[in-house]
């Protein structure tokens, strides 16, 4: 879901396992490493009113539960929106570049954070660290039509911004309480539209939205492919409509994400979702799981896994009150 796109096609729901119990039930948390942290807080902080609820430095147990020991000791910031809603925004200071392509890697790339006023936050823009790649644009060519715009943010962060009228989303999603609020849907991409579906569908037991063909020239951009390039998209809906998953497949010369030994992935590094039980958890994690303190964690057991794009997903395990 994003400003630039138009496609064709149906959406039609994914109809594998659908009596599977869902795993992720709620996104907590999404990091994103970056190269200044003073600089990304300081524009989040003014131009997109979050702010902060935790500071410091990643400790040694949390780095263990992520299996990225040479982590421990670099500075974070987690924030969280104007609205009080408990999905928060953390950022990682690295030595790492900044997240936006070109060109593209596979894994998680772009967060996507509700809006009341799109065409307002655009002219904020202007003059600010926030560069508009494209929009805005109504999403879709009809009424109440969500409105979105594609930007990259101070520290290479991919952003999407989009506003949701009521009644006005296909997936039933509701909109910002915020002039800017919470992120609701996070974005990965992977060379196999099928191994993605079978991870968040099968394995995981989401119910998938089915491919459809859309062109992004944003994107394209991104993969270092011609505008006119398809790409099939699809949508693993996660409980509660408040937040998705969107599977795109890039295409051939897009390759995966070069990491540092112990160190987390560059870029939007890792998105965190709630879990009812770690024991659960059908997938194999990169350590055993550990507690963790602080914001969002309050003690609570804590495990990541990979998906097939190389994505991580931290699952932290208590439902979301």
């Amino acid at each position: 879901m994003n400003a630039t796109v138009s496609g064709a096609g149906t959406a039609t729901e994914y109809s594998g396992l659908e009596e599977r119990a869902k795993l992720l039930r709620h996104i907590a948390i999404v990091t994103h490493c970056v190269p200044d942290l003073d600089a990304v807080v300081a524009a989040w902080t003014q131009y997109l009113g979050y702010r902060v609820v935790e500071r410091g430095e990643l400790g040694a147990d949390l780095c263990a539960a992520w299996n990225a020991p040479a982590a421990a000791g670099q500075r974070y910031c987690t924030l969280a929106p104007a609205s009080g809603q408990e999905s928060y925004i953390r950022f990682v200071e690295t030595s790492d570049p900044g997240g936006y392509g070109p060109p593209m890697t596979f894994g998680w790339n772009a967060t996507e954070l509700l809006v009341l006023d799109v065409d307002a936050l655009a002219l904020r823009f202007r003059g600010s660290p926030f560069r508009v790649l494209g929009g805005p644009g109504d999403l879709y060519p009809r009424p109440r039509a969500p409105r979105a715009m594609q930007v990259v943010g101070p520290s290479g962060e991919l952003i999407y911004f989009t506003r949701i009228l009521p009644g006005g989303s296909r997936y039933g999603l509701h909109g910002a309480r915020s002039p800017v609020d919470r992120v609701f849907i996070v974005t990965v991409g992977g060379p196999s539209s099928e191994a993605m579906h079978a991870f968040y569908g099968g394995t995981l037991g989401h119910r998938i939205m089915d491919r459809m063909p859309f062109i992004n020239t944003i994107l394209a951009h991104g993969c270092g492919v011609p505008p006119s390039t398809v790409f099939p998209t699809s949508i693993a809906r996660i409980p509660g409509r408040s937040f998705l998953v969107e599977m795109d497949q890039y295409p051939p010369g897009v390759g995966p994400r070069q990491r540092r030994d112990g160190h987390l992935p560059p870029g939007m590094a890792m998105v965190s979702f709630l879990v009812r039980d770690l024991d659960d958890v059908p997938v194999p994690v990169r350590a055993p799981p550990r507690t963790a303190g602080g914001i969002p964690y309050g003690g609570r057991r804590v495990a990541v896994t990979e998906g097939p794009a190389g994505e991580w997903l931290e699952l932290i395990e208590g439902d979301h009150k």
